[in-house]
């Protein structure tokens, strides 16, 4: 079995981050590929940042899914996730929705602490475009992160462990999600620290896509998902490169 992991954020590092996490719970069968943007911000955080990434996530798909079983998306908002399970015959799983999905099967109710204050409102979109936002019980963020603690979030220690204890206490949540790529090693070391149980999502969408690949469910020939007609398709990177640099 191969997997692709697709980081759509230019850094390395995060790359880095999210392929360790995914080898701690890839079968010995399994091959993995991890994969880095190459155009967009470094670090996504907003709604047109997403956007840019969504398109990314495509081009690396297109580029690098052929002569693999299934893509792992390793960005926490899940960008460009229905439009991959449109454009691919295999299955994609975002590392969000894969968090959310695990959440429900140890708790009631979860809840997701995040950085960046910007990024609270896609993550309540997202539970809602999943089904899912009955059983969020919040969204919590740490103020946004400086580079130090972006390469290093183990620095954040302290007030993530604040964080998660004060929506035990206040929302009677019984899980929490660290949502961004950043966190995807550090789980474990904080779990320890907090009295529920505490989920990244990049673990979480490797083993889902691995249980996938195994089931071997046929791609939609209806519906939604299934492989749209093709045309022809042009894109203007330049263009939107220079809107990203000097926004009007």
């Amino acid at each position: 079995m191969k997997l692709l992991l697709i980081n759509p954020n230019t850094s390395p590092f995060v790359t880095d981050m999210v392929a360790a996490a995914a080898r701690t719970v890839i079968a010995p069968d399994v091959e993995l590929t991890a994969v880095t943007g190459t155009y967009g911000p470094p670090i996504v955080s907003g709604r047109s940042e997403d956007a840019l990434a969504a398109v990314e996530a495509m081009r690396l798909a297109l580029e690098h899914a052929p002569g693999h079983d299934a893509v792992v998306l390793a960005i926490s908002f899940d960008s460009g996730l229905q439009a991959l399970r449109e454009r691919l015959d295999i299955p994609v799983v975002g590392m969000t929705e894969a968090a959310m999905l695990t959440a429900m099967a140890v708790a009631d109710r979860f809840a997701l602490i995040t950085f960046g204050y910007h990024a609270r409102g896609i993550y309540v979109e997202l539970a809602r475009r999943y089904g899912l936002d009955a059983r969020m019980s919040t969204v919590l963020s740490l103020p946004q992160l400086s580079d130090e603690q972006i390469r290093d979030p183990a620095r954040v220690f302290p007030a993530l462990r604040n964080l998660i204890e004060e929506v035990v206490r206040k929302d009677q949540a019984e899980a929490i999600i660290l949502s961004g790529a950043i966190f995807a090693n550090i789980c474990g070391d904080i779990a320890p620290l907090v009295s529920v149980p505490v989920l990244n999502g990049v673990r979480e969408a490797v083993g889902i896509a691995q249980s996938l690949v195994r089931l071997n469910l046929k791609k939609p020939l209806s519906g939604s998902y299934r492989l749209p007609e093709p045309k022809p398709v042009k894109w203007p990177f330049d263009v939107i490169e220079r809107a990203y640099q000097s926004p009007s």
